[in-house]
């Protein structure tokens, strides 16, 4: 009988988990057709990690280094396997992602369900409203639209964070079993999943929690139990760490090099800012605060197109738009195509892939959740959604956040301040739908409900007037892309323009009346359950279909059937060589690099999946690299080039698929021996004393002018002592030649009658390169700003370079340590909780805290 009870409880919770996957499945129905997303960002990762996985699949372990974009970087920021972590391992196999570099959406939506089921199980909702309130959450619109950008990482921490905090709960309740399984699971997966910037928020929430039932442990005399249940917070963050230690470490070491962790040493080009060159690490403001929300934009989240949504709208033919296209002669087939990506976005932003829309229904209920909730703990989630906007609104709130900027521990090596907002969508659905839950509890009667009701409609509702009349009366529509727009309208600027705002006022009058009548509707269904007219269950069923309908409707603007590609269309469009990279692969040279003007050099990696390439995509490239880019290859320096091994050149065609193939004969190859080096005192004289004529100088003898790296190697002074000589006999018998390449392990041999100084066209990179002659070790000097040279005694010599990454092998011990331990925690907690099950030992003495 027991065991039949049983059963019967968790039925429930069984049928609501099932009716997720369900959900997940006709939201994402194109992926039930075998069609994925193909999104940027994971399709950008397959072209970069391509060398470094067909390492791997031939030795069964990963390079450490691959040259496949921007001359060469460590392979760990790329792709680094390990089995050390085995809840990442586990964790990776059942998100049941394609191989191809597509996107399955449907287990991440599903897994962002169960996630904030679990935290309103925390809460002690019931089984049903739970339900609705994580249904909620993972149809906030800023999870469809990471998804299409293949923000894989940053939507596994969103998904994951809810199950952290509902960890947190569970312990302070003094519910210490259920607490250390989910708190210690989904803790380890959070940190391994690897997004920083949300890692960092998350410990901002946990620790202003903490703070929050510090403050009621006092309050309720119950300190003894707040410190025991922080005592088993900090052990099993800290065995989260410990399980992530490889990766965690490789990061922090990498930072070190890169535009994330590393200021350039170059003044030149600087802005004369005093304040923004006070960062000594970290990014500049600039690029930090490109992507910050306007102060007014943060009212999308109950608005969504008040805006005009995203920079490129599907509005329709028959829009202000397209009507002025029809008039001024244009084809069908053209005004179809315009209107159907209409640069309706016209907020502070550079461009914008969707707002992030929270839902009306949702908004409503926090505010209503103000007045319903008695617990302490609302003013701290409240503090922190507001806390989460202003930070949201980066450089368009200068004396807040470039405050942090400057001031707060490791703040200066994230960018996009508009993702902050990301945590509010966390915590409104969390305080909302807790609020519904306290709402129809029966400590209020029926005129206090009705009281809290009113309130937070006039508010609400009030609020959404309020929008509606300012931007219809107020706002310009007038967008800073406007005037570029303009001068492709050429003479019909004003009328098409002037269209196009009438179409964003349009998008936000129907916004705002969709918003007031979800929040209408919302406010009825509450009404009639606290004036008895509609029985509780069936009031709450109604709130959770129209939340769905709400967020649905909103969502399916940016994730709907364009959005999926099928396997074919997937090949051919992502992976299937163009004649000009079909012409290259037919060069057996096993390292030389391709410049690929053809494409966004530095912003696109597909050309690294055929070959290695000068070009690329990374967020945190090295940041001698990026000074490199931004001094002297966007000036396509002639020299420079050629040092690269840049043997081949693509530009743009007349038309896709008729890109131009340019030999170089000038590559310099792979290394050679120079004949003097110039020692400089300065990073700005190092790298000026690197200037040529570009390769674009149609003067035959311009190539003769300025730099010439055949002849000279650039060296800064701290090396003069070193190196000792700067002048270098160079015979023309002279040689150096690469005879194996092998990724961490490049060999190559030496012919000089003299003692020689050789520059390796391979980037530097202080760490875990060793150079050896005849199996002796020498020391690699940074040469040219981004190279590496060595001397070289005269004669005929075995050259060896390796890399091998000791810190992370040690790193992976640690991590397997870690592992190990949390395993043992979690089958400890699980053998306590069946001792303790008939004994009812489970201290119950905080469950009151929240």
């Amino acid at each position: 009988m027991q065991k039949t009870n049983g059963i019967k409880r968790f039925l429930p919770d069984a049928i609501v988990i099932i009716a997720f996957l369900i959900i997940s499945a006709l939201y994402c129905a194109p992926a039930l057709k075998g069609n994925r997303i193909a999104p940027h960002d994971t399709i950008s990762w397959m072209y970069m990690s391509k060398e470094a996985r067909d390492y791997y699949a031939v030795n069964g372990k990963g390079p450490g280094w691959s040259n496949s974009m921007f001359g060469g970087s460590p392979a760990s920021m790329i792709y680094q396997p390990s089995s050390a972590n085995w809840y990442n391992t586990i964790f990776g196999k059942v998100q049941l992602q394609p191989e191809d570099g597509s996107l399955n959406p449907i287990t991440l939506f599903f897994m962002a369900m169960v996630s904030f089921f679990l935290l309103m199980k925390a809460l002690r909702l019931n089984t049903w409203l739970s339900g609705i309130a994580a249904v909620a959450f993972a149809f906030t619109s800023y999870h469809f639209i990471i998804i299409a950008a293949g923000h894989v990482t940053k939507m596994i921490d969103l998904l994951l964070f809810p199950g952290v905090i509902a960890g947190i709960i569970y312990i302070y309740r003094g519910k210490y079993t259920l607490g250390t399984l989910l708190f210690g699971i989904y803790m380890a997966l959070f940190i391994g999943a690897n997004h920083f910037q949300i890692i960092y928020y998350g410990v901002i929430v946990f620790a202003v929690l903490g703070l929050a039932f510090l403050f009621i442990a006092i309050r309720k005399n119950q300190l003894m139990s707040f410190v025991k249940g922080s005592l088993l917070i900090l052990l099993l963050s800290g065995v989260s760490l410990l399980l992530n230690y490889a990766s965690i470490i490789i990061t922090s070491d990498y930072s070190k090099y890169s535009i994330r962790g590393n200021a350039s040493e170059l003044t030149i080009n600087k802005k004369d800012n005093p304040e923004e060159n006070k960062n000594k690490s970290g990014l500049s403001k600039d690029y930090a605060f490109q992507w910050s929300n306007g102060i007014g934009e943060t009212f999308c989240i109950l608005v969504p197109n008040l805006y005009g949504g995203q920079s490129g709208e599907n509005i329709g033919t028959n829009s202000k738009f397209g009507e002025a296209l029809s008039e001024l002669g244009v084809q069908d087939y053209q005004v179809e195509q315009m209107t159907s990506r209409a640069p309706t976005y016209w907020g502070p932003q550079p461009f914008l892939s969707g707002p992030i829309y929270f839902g009306a229904i949702v908004c409503f209920l926090f505010v209503l959740a103000l007045f319903a909730i008695k617990s302490p703990l609302k003013w701290w989630i409240t503090a922190l959604s507001v806390l989460f906007m202003m930070l949201s609104w980066g450089k368009n709130f200068e004396a807040f956040n470039y405050f942090l900027f400057d001031h707060l521990p490791l703040y200066n090596k994230f960018r996009t301040p508009s993702m902050a907002l990301s945590i509010t969508g966390i915590l409104f659905p969390l305080l909302g739908f807790w609020g519904l839950h306290e709402f129809m509890s029966d400590r209020y009667t029926k005129e206090q409900r009705i009281a809290m009701l009113k309130k937070a409609l006039y508010i609400t509702g009030g609020l959404t007037v309020l929008i509606l009349l300012y931007s219809q009366t107020m706002m310009s529509f007038k967008g800073d892309g406007d005037a570029e727009m303009a001068k492709s309208y050429g003479e019909h600027a004003n009328n098409l323009l002037k269209a196009i705002r009438e179409d964003r006022q349009s998008l936000a009058l129907k916004d705002s009346f969709r918003s007031l009548l979800f929040i209408l509707i919302a406010a009825g269904a509450i009404w009639a359950y606290a004036t008895e007219k509609l029985q509780k269950n069936i009031a709450v069923a109604l709130l959770g279909l129209f939340c769905i309908i709400d967020l649905w409707g909103v969502g399916h603007r940016y994730e709907h059937e364009e959005t999926y590609t099928d396997a074919a269309t997937l090949e051919q469009n992502y992976y299937t060589p163009r004649p000009v990279d079909v012409e290259i692969l037919k060069d057996k040279d096993p390292d030389f690099r391709v410049l690929d003007l053809s494409i966004n050099t530095f912003n696109d990696a597909k050309s690294s999946y055929f070959y290695k390439t000068i070009g690329g995509y990374h967020a945190a490239k090295l940041q001698i690299y990026q000074d490199l880019i931004e001094t002297q290859i966007s000036k396509l320096n002639s020299s420079v080039l050629n040092m690269l091994n840049t043997k081949y050149i693509i530009t743009q065609g007349q038309q896709p698929g008729q890109e131009r193939l340019i030999p170089n004969p000038n590559a310099l190859g792979n290394a050679w021996f120079v004949s003097e080096i110039h020692f400089t005192k300065t990073a700005d004289e190092t790298i000026l004393s690197m200037n040529a004529p570009s390769i674009q100088d149609a003067k035959p003898d311009s190539l003769n002018n300025g730099f010439n790296a055949l002849k000279t190697a650039v060296i800064r002074d701290q090396y003069r002592a070193a190196i000792g000589a700067d002048k270098y006999t160079k015979d023309s018998t002279a040689r150096i030649k690469l005879t194996k390449y092998d990724l961490p392990a490049l060999t190559y041999e030496s012919v000089n009658d003299h003692d020689g100084f050789a520059v390796f066209s391979e980037i530097y990179y202080p760490e875990n390169w060793k150079a050896f002659v005849d199996g002796k070790e020498t020391p690699i000097y940074c040469v040219n700003y981004v190279l590496r040279g060595i001397k070289v005694p005269a004669g005929k010599h075995e050259i060896k370079f390796t890399y091998e990454d000791k810190a992370f092998k040690k790193a992976e011990n640690i991590t397997t340590i870690g592992s190990i331990v949390l395993t043992l925690i979690i089958l400890a907690a699980i053998a306590m909780a069946f001792v303790k099950r008939n004994k009812h030992k489970e201290d119950a003495s905080t469950d009151e805290l929240v």
